[in-house]
């Protein structure tokens, strides 16, 4: 790779108290191989949420770098390995009982209620695995290939992506109240290494990922995101780790009341590793592997005589009717704690790691994740494989099952990475956070809270899969159906800084609220809300307070990136 500058970049880590925001300054060198300083909008990528805001970036004519930490843009529904669209599913009865209920699902699932390109991609690859979870179940790498990588060449280079690169340091500007760079660090696997380098399970090759010193794996680029004048941040990661890194106060974990600050940073949401099974016309005598994982079987469904079929249909990927072969079947398979089993999901660990260790660890930053819950549920989703095939019906030979490790671009078999369900969040201006209160409501009030500074629209129920051994608040484990909501433009900032901005699972948002936000076309419409207003932000040089004040402006740029106000049926007399 060409070397374009070497320097010695000076980086002002920052620390915090949990709440606090105090900061320590301790300098620290990091050379750095490659500098830019000529990107309007630098997104902090991973999710689905960056890929939509990077093109919505670019779109609106910003020149736009994508730092993607694997080797395929998409996040949840690529890298991520869950390909199956999540739309509402549910209704809401009316007060009258003798009314209709009133049916959310249909109203999420109305086109002009949908972000159009993102309806447009979903239209065109349609449902090749004819699977019952969704209508929209696809290939991972076909997706890719077919329809993201024809998007990203649509903006031409306005949009700047760089692949398998993790965000190592996060400088702040000396009042504190700007991101004025981002320094990552990019691989490139060597040549005799196979699949990319994605014949190593991550809980092996993190270390490896965020090391700048060149490996027997990997040759490194130390590459540092300059801001120039207007530059706009945007932390759409997987993972938070722009937030992390910033050294002020953030969310993590369930909080102790809907939309408070505190709560327990170490009980979350469970992971799961996701990988995909083919059933092909001969045995294949693919190996066991010893695994540790138990606990393993049908779950809720145990009771059902045909539950291994429902699972196999439940997110295949290639397919039409009864299993059969050549069909490619996605797992992602939930726990049931009353039952004491399930399949890959893994709630015995929370995935990161607490917010002092996190705070700990930036003087080396290596993503703040707990590396014995990530081989945890590795190990698990090769015990479920391994414990399904073997449970397959009379007439399969298990033989003939085999990971399919080609639909998810790794050597190993598993998702690039596990599938998370929330992260590090953001704290917005004056303190706001979305709170789940503003997401439902009875029947009869059609919508959520209409924001007065709306941006992106949601539709989901909150979906929570606990960890293990965490007690989880009363308002939590309540059944909890939500209306059709708006996000607003004050989750997508953060309080402290002025140039940076959320999308996707790093909004500005309570646990609860999270959990009916994290699906794939909200992430999407929230994410191509905050591509536009980076945009538009970049071009002013506004500060994101200044941008809601002139919200009325960025509402007229988003609207005609995505919707922002529902389309609904005619209410019922």
């Amino acid at each position: 790779m060409r070397n374009i500058s070497c320097l010695c970049l000076r980086v002002v880590l920052t620390l915090s108290v949990e709440h606090g925001g105090a900061f320590a300054a301790e300098p620290h060198t990091l050379t750095a191989h490659e500098h830019h300083d000529d990107f309007d909008v630098v997104i902090a990528g991973g999710s689905t949420a960056a890929f939509a805001a990077a093109i919505a970036a670019a779109e609106s004519g910003a020149r736009t770098a994508l730092i993607e930490p694997t080797d395929w843009v998409g996040g949840q529904l690529t890298s991520s390995g869950v390909p199956a669209v999540d739309e509402a599913w549910h209704s809401i009865k009316h007060q009258d009982p003798s009314a209709k209920p009133y049916s959310v699902a249909a109203v999420a699932r109305t086109p002009a209620n949908i972000t159009p390109n993102f309806l447009a991609l979903l239209q065109a690859v349609d449902n090749p695995g004819n699977c019952w979870v969704s209508r929209f179940c696809f290939c991972p790498d076909r997706f890719v290939e077919q329809q993201l990588h024809p998007l990203q060449k649509s903006v031409g280079d306005r949009l700047v992506v760089f692949l398998d690169t993790v965000v190592k340091q996060v400088e702040l500007s000396e009042d504190k109240r700007r991101v004025v760079a981002i320094t990552c660090i990019a691989r490139t696997p060597r040549p005799e290494v196979p699949d990319r380098g994605y014949d190593r399970l991550p809980s092996v090759d993190l270390s490896d990922w965020y090391s700048p010193a060149d490996s027997d794996r990997f040759t490194k680029r130390t590459i540092r995101f300059e801001a120039k004048a207007g530059t706009v941040f945007l932390d759409a990661t997987e993972w938070g780790e722009v937030l992390a890194l910033s050294g002020y106060p953030y969310l993590q974990g369930a909080e102790d009341a809907d939309g408070s600050l505190e709560g327990s940073d170490r009980c979350g949401q469970a992971t799961v590793y996701c990988f995909a099974q083919e059933i092909h016309a001969e045995p294949v005598g693919e190996p066991d592997r010893e695994v540790a994982a138990k606990e393993l079987g049908y779950g809720s469904y145990r009771d059902k005589p045909d539950a291994w079929q429902k699972i196999w249909t439940y997110r295949r990927i290639r397919g039409r009717a009864a299993p059969a072969t050549g069909d490619i079947c996605l797992q992602n398979w939930g726990y049931s704690a009353k039952d004491r089993e399930g399949g890959n999901d893994y709630p015995f660990a929370y995935l990161f790691t607490s917010r002092a260790d996190a705070a700990a660890e930036r003087t080396d930053w290596s993503g703040g994740i707990d590396l014995a819950a990530m081989r945890g549920a590795e190990d698990r989703a090769f015990g479920w494989h391994q414990w399904f095939r073997r449970h397959a019906p009379e007439g399969i030979d298990p033989g003939r099952i085999s990971l399919c490790p080609s639909a998810l671009g790794t050597g190993h078999g598993l998702a690039k990475l596990p599938y998370i369900r929330d992260t590090r969040r953001a704290i917005g201006l004056d303190g706001f956070v979305l709170r789940f209160a503003d997401l439902t409501g009875p029947a009869e009030e059609r919508t959520g809270t209409v924001f007065p500074d709306r941006v992106a629209l949601g539709a989901y129920p909150a979906d929570i899969h606990p960890i293990s051994g965490c007690t989880m608040q009363a308002y939590l484990v309540q059944a909890h159906d939500t209306l059709p909501f708006c996000i607003p433009f004050r989750a997508l900032t953060h309080r402290d800084l002025g140039n940076l901005l959320v999308a996707g699972k790093t909004m500005a948002q309570s646990f609860l609220a999270n959990s009916a936000t994290r699906l794939h076309p909200i992430e999407w419409s929230s994410g191509t809300a905050a591509g536009v207003a980076a945009a538009h932000m970049a071009k002013t040089g506004r500060t994101s307070r200044q941008a809601l004040e002139a919200i009325g402006e960025v509402q007229e740029l988003v609207r005609q990136k995505t919707p922002i106000d529902w389309t609904l049926p005619a209410a019922t007399p």
